[in-house]
């Protein structure tokens, strides 16, 4: 019911229409260095072609969010250089009501430090979880290679490790073919190639997965341990 009323919500006038999308480009440039609320972006981007009255609302809320919390630093600790990189991924299975898409999140860090954070829909309609997170670990596994290239042009090498939460996204990474998982779109398997070749190491991570905030919204004590453990701190806005 509440899609419904959604969906029938009138749009905005043209003076709204150009203040929501102005204010949500905003919001999406700061979001690259605010993983806590990534997630919120991308479905306010959702709205940008036409927004309505629900849009402008959820904006609102998103701008309440950062009354309370305007400031966020990521903090870079002297480290030894890290001998991989490591990209943590998630998905949310059909989070988006309307087109039934998933949404994909993932943290890439170089050793402890985050060097990366997005949230997107897939393109592809996943049809059960396994699948979106198959498309996760594709996702994952393409970023990391792209960012281990850029590495190797200024002379770091580095090997590419994806973790997740599904043990059966991974075992179908590790195989050849589609197996059970007739509907998987077969441009996505390249990866099972690319870990075969060891190229990409795919490792299972437990419920401490980061990037899980990144797919949906969640409760503030997650919200605050997950960016704590990313090295990520959030300092509440100080009032009188």
């Amino acid at each position: 019911q509440e899609f419904l009323l959604r969906e029938r919500s009138p749009k905005l006038s043209r003076e709204d229409a150009t203040l929501y999308r102005s204010n949500v480009m905003r919001a999406s440039f700061v979001s690259q260095d605010r993983a806590d609320f990534g997630e919120v972006v991308q479905t306010l981007a959702q709205g940008m072609a036409a927004p309505t009255e629900a849009n402008l609302a959820d904006l609102k809320k998103l701008a309440r969010y950062l009354v309370g919390k305007p400031y966020v630093a990521l903090r870079y600790s002297q480290q030894p250089r890290p001998r991989s990189l490591v990209l943590k991924v998630d998905s949310d299975h059909a989070a988006d009501k309307k087109t039934r898409k998933s949404t994909t999140g993932r943290v890439a860090y170089f050793g402890d430090h985050v060097v990366k954070t997005t949230s997107n829909l897939q393109s592809a309609i996943g049809l059960n979880m396994t699948e979106c997170e198959s498309y996760a670990l594709v996702h994952g596994g393409a970023h990391g290679l792209g960012l281990q290239a850029f590495l190797n042009d200024i002379g770091v090498q580095v090997a590419v490790e994806v973790q997740s939460d599904s043990s059966s996204a991974k075992s179908f990474a590790s195989r050849q073919g589609l197996g059970k998982q007739r509907y998987v779109q077969t441009r996505y398997l390249w990866l099972q190639e690319r870990v075969a070749l060891k190229h990409i190491k795919v490792k299972i991570k437990g419920s401490e997965n980061e990037s899980d905030i990144l797919t949906k919204a969640v409760a503030a004590p997650t919200m605050q341990k997950h960016m704590t453990v990313s090295y990520t701190h959030l300092r509440a806005h100080e009032t009188s």
